[in-house]
């Protein structure tokens, strides 16, 4: 009986062991990834629509142009409960509706004239109100267009009306597909826009209204984006500040040690929730995590985790070819800009613990280097607060204090 159990066991391994093996060695199919280009909107009556709005219950609401077709109303608050992201979709005149296949008109526009107050009443199944235009209110906004070589991209550039902080920030997005419509990259900008800081917040090659793919681009290539749209801030804007830097999140904090190696008058880089390992180390520490929170224990869930690390990477293998080795301790060790590393304790994305001790020994060799790191502690990947469900304040104060003291 004992060994006929045990030649089941035996069986059941070695089906294992072949279905792994199979996993691992067998490439799986590429990811391929159909790209939508969408254009600067040109029409001086949508245009005319954005900028902010005050409710008769005293909410302070945004029409901005969106990454896609149509405008975008947002309400920023604290508590993700109270949050709105609506896309606009244009239907004519002064119509909008927020069901994109304009079966219903849900939100309406209502114009005096088009130089005169701007009247927004909303009404969708949740909510209605009426609310009016402001002039100047907190930043001006405008659509901009740059080229890295023949790619065109295009972003939100957020401009404080009053400010005398002359301190320009460039956006740099995480992985996969990440554009202005992103809220929670949004709400960081708002927020940095709103305390008196130029914001350029683009929309990531291959998504919106940029140009270019994302799924077969370098490290370099998303580094030269960004060193394209800080050459357009320098162009085009030099005289409304004085100081630049990049914010990097997630993937992007690789990106902008990169951008901090091209672009030789930057004056600080924040790198939020980004690994200081390898993207090839990072994606199996995150792999391992995913398994073990289905219930593996961890001396199963890190063997497994290699098998499906390589399944994940061949399936979009050019870029992993690209990026996968990216180290960004060698940049970091030659720099002569101001760092700032900012981590969360309890981030199953990035592996912080060897992240922080990678950093700990460059230090230890340049102890003269520029770097300040931030934990910020009972807070995962996306830095939500547990309270609000929503992006913590702590952090956004954390981030207007350190530019502001440059």
């Amino acid at each position: 009986m004992i060994k006929k159990i045990l030649k089941s066991l035996l069986a059941v391994f070695a089906l294992i062991f072949l279905v792994l093996t199979g996993l691992y060695f067998i490439p799986p199919k590429q990811e391929r990834i159909q790209y939508d280009y969408k254009q600067i909107e040109k029409n001086p009556l949508l245009n005319s629509r954005v900028g902010w709005y005050k409710s008769s219950n005293n909410k302070n609401y945004q029409i901005t142009w969106g990454s896609q077709d149509g405008l975008q109303l947002n309400y920023f608050d604290s508590l993700r409960n109270n949050l709105k992201n609506l896309r606009l979709t244009h239907i004519e005149g002064n119509k909008f509706s927020t069901d994109k296949n304009l079966k219903t008109v849900e939100v309406n526009f209502e114009f005096d004239n088009i130089d005169s107050i701007s009247i927004l009443n909303v009404k969708t199944s949740k909510t209605e109100f009426t609310a009016t235009k402001l002039k100047n209110e907190f930043y001006k906004q405008e659509e901009v267009e740059y080229f890295n070589g023949d790619v065109r991209l295009a972003g939100l550039l957020m401009t404080p009306y009053n400010t005398n902080k002359s301190t320009a920030v460039v956006f740099i997005h995480g992985s996969g597909i990440s554009d202005r419509n992103s809220f929670w990259y949004m709400h960081q900008a708002n927020y940095l826009a709103r305390n008196g800081y130029m914001v350029l917040l683009p929309d990531k090659r291959g998504c919106g209204k940029s140009e270019g793919e994302w799924h077969t681009a370098s490290f370099q290539d998303f580094s030269d984006d960004i060193t394209a749209a800080l050459n357009y801030l320098s162009n085009n804007k030099k005289t409304e500040f004085s100081k630049k830097g990049v914010i990097g999140i997630s993937q992007g904090g690789w990106i902008s040690h990169l951008v901090n190696k091209d672009t030789k008058d930057l004056d600080f880089i924040i790198d939020v929730v980004g690994a200081s390992t390898t993207p090839n180390e990072q994606l199996k520490f995150e792999i391992m995590n995913d398994i073990k929170n289905s219930g593996a224990p961890e001396f199963v869930a890190k063997p497994l985790s290699i098998v499906f690390a390589k399944r994940a990477r061949g399936k979009r293998k050019i870029w992993w070819d690209k990026n996968g080795e990216f180290d960004p301790i060698p940049l970091m060790s030659k720099s002569d800009t101001k760092i700032l590393k900012i981590f969360a304790n309890e981030d199953e994305n990035v592996p912080v613990t060897e992240s922080q001790a990678r950093i700990k020994e460059l230090l230890k060799s340049n102890p003269s280097l520029s770097l300040d790191i931030k934990i910020l502690e009972n807070s995962g990947h996306a830095l939500f607060s547990k309270n609000t469900n929503w992006i913590r304040e702590d952090y956004l104060k954390f981030l207007n204090n350190w530019i502001s003291q440059l």
